[in-house]
């Protein structure tokens, strides 16, 4: 898998050609068969791991039955003692010797029952380690499982995007660059429209949500972890080559671009709430007539106010609004939603966010705000 890793960043760095991006598709591919295959054992093995900790659990509350039966005797026991006066007790027996004799056999019961039950807390502690085991490794199987779908579904978008790609453009090169020329061409379009809109809403305030925050930290000042693990940045802030193309609209790129490889986890980059999501699972890369932009995204307000945003997921993020996060904790998976040309997570960091209505679709959309962001890099 890192060998696979290792050759999709390279071609990354390379000239982006047409020949290039099919090696990168089937390179891609085939890191998401071996990580398949590896979900798949890992499920095996939890599955494993479930039902031994079942026969244990099974196990351990029969051997708490079974102390309990010897509680209940030693206890029946203890009432005969009780039932009788010390009086009575010297009666019943002919010799002193039988008297002490009882005396020592009711300190033994004491001593056995001191045992049980100690040995019985023991159980029942035990019983509750093993039942806390179980539901992690349910919680676990849980995950395993949607993280088995997300490559299964990864790996068909992939051999989509390339049926699509080389349907587009007949296997020629011209044509490809065309479709990479529309995508930035639609892209930039977009932005321009929305931008206008943005200026009115900020105006009227016709928010559907609006976040701002407090005091911003220094740049240099560690607030955020990495939202994937082994990422490599594809695309910095501000002014990039891409965006002095004109491909925002005029603005610079709010956020920075950064892939582990498609159906990669995404996690929250710090503790916080869900505060907005949004479903655009369309492509612009393979359907000309999608109007998506940002694809599937989730927004997180954290202490302070600063909103983190993640999009391009490859599907909805199963966290719902006002759901509270930790830091490392995952919201979602890489993918290629929106208008992109490639797999990859956009994140952005907010000091004004803020969410509307397009009134020309009626599709829920983020504030692009490029004056309002921050450099993700000056926070990781």
């Amino acid at each position: 898998i890192n060998e696979y890793q290792k050759e999709l960043g390279n071609k990354r760095e390379e000239i982006n050609t047409l020949k290039n991006e099919i090696t990168r598709i089937n390179t891609q591919i085939s890191k998401l068969n071996l990580e398949i295959k590896k979900t798949e054992n890992q499920i095996y093995l939890t599955r494993i791991n479930i039902q031994e900790t079942q026969t244990d659990i099974h196990e351990t509350e029969l051997s708490i039955v079974e102390k309990r039966e010897v509680l209940a005797g030693l206890l029946r026991e203890f009432r005969k003692f009780d039932e009788e006066t010390l009086l009575e007790r010297a009666l019943k027996y002919d010799t002193l010797t039988e008297v002490v004799k009882q005396t020592e056999y009711l300190d033994s019961l004491q001593l056995k029952l001191n045992e049980v039950l100690s040995a019985t807390k023991t159980l029942k502690n035990n019983l509750e380690n093993k039942e806390v085991v179980l539901k992690e490794n349910k919680k676990e199987l849980e995950n395993k499982n949607l993280q088995l779908a997300v490559q299964k579904n990864a790996q068909q978008s992939e051999k989509t995007r390339k049926d699509t790609v080389l349907k587009v453009t007949k296997g020629e090169e011209q044509k490809y660059q065309q479709l990479l020329s529309r995508v930035e061409r639609d892209q930039a379009e977009l932005l321009k429209r929305l931008a206008k809109i943005e200026e009115e809403i900020l105006i009227q305030k016709n928010f559907v949500s609006y976040f701002q925050a407090g005091e911003i930290p220094k740049p240099g000042t560690k607030i955020f972890a990495w939202p994937e693990d082994n990422a490599r940045l594809t695309q910095g802030f501000g002014m990039t080559r891409y965006a002095q193309r004109g491909a925002y609209g005029g603005q610079g790129h709010n956020g920075i671009d950064i892939t582990s490889g498609i159906a990669s986890p995404i996690k929250a980059a710090a503790g916080g709430k869900i505060v907005a999501k949004g479903l655009e699972s369309c492509q612009n890369y393979v359907r000309p007539s999608c109007n998506g932009y940002w694809g599937n995204w989730v927004a997180i307000q954290h202490p302070g106010g600063l909103v983190t945003l993640y999009s391009h997921m490859s599907k909805p993020s199963t966290k719902v609004l006002g759901e509270e996060v930790g830091v490392g904790e995952v919201i979602g998976y890489e993918g290629a939603t929106g208008n992109v040309t490639g797999p990859h997570l956009h994140f952005s960091v907010f000091t004004e966010f803020f969410t509307y209505k397009d009134p020309k679709t009626g599709e829920l959309r983020i504030s692009y705000n490029y004056a309002k962001t921050l450099n993700p890099l000056d926070y990781l």
